[in-house]
């Protein structure tokens, strides 16, 4: 699915994104498969793959298509 970095908490290493879905997904900074964390801006449009875990929505194997401008 595609979706855009919308929030980082780089102190706690997660952040937020919204899918093409309208949904927000919760992901950590070890989903990233092309990226460093600390360099990964919000806005930024990437890939990832969707799932549901007992806590909620959650992204994993994120990939960046583009950063913002």
């Amino acid at each position: 699915m595609d979706g855009t970095i919308t929030e980082l908490q780089r102190d706690r290493g997660v952040g937020h994104l919204v899918g093409v879905d309208g949904k927000t997904y919760l992901f950590h900074r070890g989903a990233l498969q092309d990226a460093w964390f600390h360099e990964l801006p919000e806005g930024a449009a990437v890939t990832f793959e969707a799932i549901q875990d007992p806590t909620g929505l959650r992204a994993k194997l994120i990939r960046i298509l583009r950063a913002s401008t």
